[in-house]
């Protein structure tokens, strides 16, 4: 499943490897010609291996993104059962790692940094995440104290390494939501490709929701890689991918009851209006590798992406706050009554350009590599977002000595901006034989410099992994490094849209120590994994969290800490069925300088995160499998929206999810058939039909005779249960 996971090798009696040494030991040299004739049968036997971790990164295997039973179809999906890794939203490929936000977490697929969708505000709107699942060869992810190859992100690095083909082979899949279809092989000895295009409607999940509507979600992309080797020496490879995103949505009504068993209330919203949102992008990153000799290996890459992100609405929703009667639900009063009038013109279109250079040289027993690196990032930014509250006939918030009307909030900007970024690291890896262990030593600096706000970015960062030489099955690691986030558009701009652009990168100092244990239990193998962490964080730039949009501060007015262990147990609790659990905790601070009110938890404060992934088949039918995929993530904070103080956070509830999945794999057995096997999947999605609870509709009303006006928190929840069926086929050629 990972870096560290279990690599079976079963090596039978016919193999000339086995019958030579079992010969040589066991038969003496007198044998007569009737006795040397004779045929042994020897029973199978299982080798075990294991892929060792280097540092803090961790292998997944691709197979795995197939099998997990999730309503996203993401990757990222796969990275939320590991610990340090949460999140509450199945609709969304965004994740938290150790109290960092979505903004913290990097991307890289075939070593080209991926970024993600501005605008995007919850996880309905959010389509397909970058990387397709059927073309991914290998995933490495660390969730922090990673190399300083890795960009200048504060929270984790995940590493997608497409796969190169040697022969022709296609996979096709359909389900209730959605399609997709990918082809890869080798033209001639030099040329090959890889390509896919997926669609997915998420309509049928969206059903599931409390607002009910006309929803029509359509996401599309097609990317692919072409590789040509233009001389032994010369390779050229070019990653493509163009997204076509587009959410139509038409509210009717809602209906939500909250409350407690004392104190019940039900909120009915009947709308009028209509959401139309795009994100569209498109990205070119054109790769040559030159390698003089088996040591060396030189890159130059130039990459252009665009993006054009579109989010327009005009909602207006009439609601009707109910008191309910605890013991016949019947409706004894009515706290609240009016009306809501949301309103958004936002525009964003961003333009990236990058030229870069990476080397490596290969020692006896070191590696010295290197990069450096010129961006260009244009942003065109014109937003226009405000929203109208009124309450029994008048407007919130109200003011009795003015005639005027004062909206709820407003936001108004139009922006421009080109930044120039430069970007350099030397990394060198030793590996030191010791008289009891082996050490391997990594020692890096990355250097940052934009021109916007003219600051220059250290971040010196050192890691080590030692095993002992008695026991391959053991190993330690230590990391420590400095790792600033240079601000991007979004951390630039506060919640009221205006532009800060001379605020610096956030920093985060990581200190960490963890250990693996490999083990047997019969023939059976398992491995135990542990991580001690803390992070020490400085000028950072307060934010609070609606559903998956981030809203900053728009100043370096904060610092904290994260503190937390990690552990994970995987292996084979069923035979040739690997599964894992994992256990996360964590406790995160942090201060705004120069106030008065005392420290509070960052947003994606998680004290305790648990997840298990299981699998399991009947003995008698291998073919038939079944997917278990449990998350419990403890209560994270929420705040009042358009409020000046962070400090002031609450809790929703926990988040609780069971998702099962059950296939049936059909083979066929016929020799060099192009046919190879098709899969049936049935899945049940929130098995438990838990109602999950992902941001709060804040509900305000009139002010009372004292001046005060009250505020209604009710819950948005999340989808419930629904049940899918998927079809796949794969073909192919055979590799012989």
């Amino acid at each position: 499943m990972e870096t560290g996971s279990v690599v079976r090798k079963r090596l039978k009696a016919s193999s000339l490897a086995w019958f030579i040494p079992v010969w040589l030991l066991c038969c003496p040299a007198g044998l007569t010609a009737k006795e040397r004739d004779t045929v042994y049968h020897i029973p199978e036997v299982p080798v075990f291996g294991w892929q060792k971790k280097q540092g803090s990164m961790q292998r997944l295997e691709a197979k795995y993104l197939r099998q997990l039973p999730n309503p996203s179809g993401n990757v990222e999906a796969l990275l939320k059962t590991l610990p340090g890794v949460s999140s509450n939203n199945e609709l969304s490929s965004q994740y938290s790692v150790r109290g960092g936000n979505f903004d913290e977490n990097l991307l890289y697929v075939n070593h080209i940094e991926i970024h993600r969708p501005v605008l995007i505000r919850s996880g309905q709107q959010e389509g397909l995440s970058f990387i397709n699942p059927d073309l991914v060869k290998s995933v490495d992810f660390s969730a922090g104290g990673f190399d300083a190859r890795y960009g200048d992100k504060m929270s984790s690095v995940m590493d997608v390494q497409y796969r190169i083909p040697d022969h022709f082979a296609a996979n096709a899949s359909v389900s209730l939501l959605g399609a997709s279809v990918s082809a890869e092989g080798p033209v001639n000895n030099r040329f090959s490709w890889l390509a896919g295009i997926r669609y997915k409607t998420s309509q049928y999940l969206l059903n599931t929701l409390d607002t009910r509507g006309d929803y029509d979600p359509r996401f599309f992309d097609i990317q692919g890689i072409f590789r040509y080797a233009i001389s032994p020496k010369w390779d050229a490879d070019f990653l493509f991918n163009i997204t076509r995103n587009r959410y139509r949505f038409e509210p009717d009504v809602r209906s939500t009851s909250f409350g407690t068993l004392y104190e019940s209330y039900q909120l009915n919203v009947y709308y009028d209006g209509k959401e139309n949102d795009e994100y569209n992008s498109g990205l070119g990153a054109l790769t040559l590798t030159f390698r003089p000799s088996g040591r060396w290996e030189l890159n130059l890459a130039t990459i252009a992406e665009q993006s054009a992100e579109r989010e327009t609405f005009d909602i207006e929703a009439a609601y009707r706050l109910n008191d309910l009667e605890t013991y016949f639900s019947d409706s004894v009063m009515h706290p609240g009554t009016g009306s809501e009038l949301n309103h958004a013109r936002n525009f964003l279109n961003t333009g990236n350009y990058s030229f870069s250079h990476t080397g490596a040289f290969t020692g006896n027993r070191f590696t010295l590599s290197w990069s450096a690196a010129f961006r260009q990032e244009t942003t065109n930014s014109l937003l226009n977002e405000w929203s109208m509250i009124d309450s029994a006939g008048y407007s919130v918030p109200y003011d009795r000595n003015s005639s005027a009307i004062a909206l709820k909030m407003s936001r108004k900007a139009d922006h421009h901006l080109k930044v120039r970024r430069l970007t350099s690291w030397w990394q060198y890896r030793h590996k030191i034989p010791a008289a009891y262990t082996d050490w391997t030593v990594t020692v890096g600096l990355r250097l940052n410099y934009n021109n916007l706000n003219g600051e220059w970015l250290w971040s010196p960062r050192v890691s080590a992994t030692v095993r002992p030489k008695n026991t391959s099955r053991l190993a330690g690691h230590l990391a420590a490094g400095m790792y600033g986030q240079p601000p991007s558009y979004r951390e630039m701009r506060d919640t009221y849209g205006h532009l800060h652009p001379a605020v610096r990168a956030q920093r985060s100092f990581h200190f960490m120590a963890g250990g693996d244990y490999e083990f047997l239990i019969g023939w059976k193998p398992f491995k135990l994994s542990s991580e001690l962490y803390y992070k020490q964080l400085s000028r950072m730039i307060p934010y609070r969290i609606e559903n998956v949009r981030i809203y900053y501060a728009g100043e370096n007015i904060a610092s904290g800490y994260v503190a937390g262990w990690d552990i994970k147990l995987n292996g084979e609790f069923v035979k040739d069925a690997e599964s894992w659990i994992s256990l996360s905790l964590m406790h995160s601070r942090t201060d705004i300088e120069n106030d008065a009110y005392g420290s509070f938890p960052l947003p994606a404060d998680q004290r305790v995160n648990f997840n298990l992934f299981f699998q399991d088949y009947f003995p008698m039918m291998p073919d038939w499998r079944v997917f278990l995929n449990l998350n419990y993530g403890s209560p994270l904070c929420y705040s009042y929206p358009d409020e000046h103080r962070f400090d002031r956070t609450f809790r929703m509830p926990a988040y609780r999810r069971v998702d099962i999945g059950l296939s049936r794999e059909f083979l066929n057995n016929k020799p060099h058939a192009f046919f190879r096997k098709w899969t049936l999947n049935a899945e049940i999605f929130n098995l438990f039909d838990t109602k999950n609870t992902i941001s709060y509709f804040w509900m305000q009303v009139v002010n009372n005779k004292e001046g005060v006006s009250q505020q209604y928190a009710i819950p948005n929840h999340l989808t419930s249960r629904r049940f899918n069926i998927k079809i796949s086929a794969s073909f192919g050629s055979s590799k012989e």
